[in-house]
């Protein structure tokens, strides 16, 4: 055999342990979803294991769930905090898909089971709304508080980015509070004011953490800056759904979910209505 095809040879091999790596990984990742378990961070497995293999895990997760009939209709922006890229080399946020059947409305109020995670934690967010076609482009049609439920199915919530990326995203839930919508009078203003939200979260009636939209990449609407680059590693998702939604990144720190909490966010600094979930087993 000559050098080239033994080369080439070589690379298919390669190539192939790659995919059966990735296939194998999915497998472990959607039975943990599945079982409410764990397994072993991938970048513990393999190493070198990065963002780009992470998206095709995620792209191959991202199908079989829309085999089971979960509908994309938005994305997830994580990791926007610019204060710890240096930490992990990132040079831009994550991206995941939010789906129909994730996906819950607080009026002001949302009854939220729990039992189906495994290690759930909360998270405040700012989550736009986009409409159907024929609006402005890039505009936002409506903007809200949000809860995200972050959940993680390696133990100890030991994690990358890329382990992050692999695992849903760590998507749970996004619980949308109730909209400002853009023919709300000074809609504009406020989505503009969106760095100068304060947001404090209360567990039980109990102040446990507050933040600013400012925390969020300096404004929540630099996530959505990201979101035509990011959404195209997902296959089927070159563009944001019609009527999707986008969730931009927590203001808060991570807290801790059990059973029979109430949680409730209220803001201040520029006017969002609040919202409340309680949470069963």
């Amino acid at each position: 055999m000559t050098r080239a095809k033994t080369e080439i040879a070589a690379d298919d091999e390669s190539a192939a342990a790659t995919a059966r790596f990735e296939a194998d990984l999915a497998r472990d990742l959607m039975s943990a979803r599945d079982g409410r378990g764990t397994t072993q961070p991938p970048t513990t497995r393999a190493e070198g294991f990065g963002l780009d293999q992470a998206y095709r895990v995620g792209a191959v997760l991202d199908r079989r769930l829309q085999r089971r009939g979960y509908h994309p209709i938005g994305c997830k922006v994580g990791f926007t905090n610019r204060a710890i890229w240096p930490r992990f080399g990132l040079d831009e946020p994550i991206l995941a898909p939010v789906y129909d059947r994730t996906l819950r409305l607080a009026r002001p109020t949302a009854e939220i089971p729990i039992g189906m995670f495994h290690a759930p934690m909360i998270e405040v967010e700012v989550v736009f709304g986009f409409a159907q076609e024929g609006t402005d482009e890039g505009r936002p049609e409506w903007v809200a508080l949000g809860f995200e439920i972050v959940d993680c199915h390696y133990p100890e919530w030991h994690l990358t980015p890329a382990d992050s990326v692999a695992d849903f995203g760590l998507h749970g839930a996004l619980v949308v509070g109730r909209p400002v919508n853009v023919r709300q009078p000074g809609f504009d203003e406020r989505v503009a004011r969106l760095d100068d939200l304060e947001v404090r979260l209360f567990r039980n009636e109990a102040p446990v953490a507050c933040g600013r939209g400012s925390d969020v990449l300096g404004h929540p609407l630099a996530a959505l800056e990201f979101v035509p680059r990011l959404l195209p590693r997902f296959a089927g998702q070159e563009d944001p759904p019609s009527g999707g939604v986008v969730s931009t990144g927590t203001m808060t720190a991570l807290e801790p979910l059990s059973p029979g909490e109430r949680w409730r966010v209220e803001a201040a600094g520029v006017d969002l209505p609040g919202m409340e979930i309680v949470l069963t087993g």
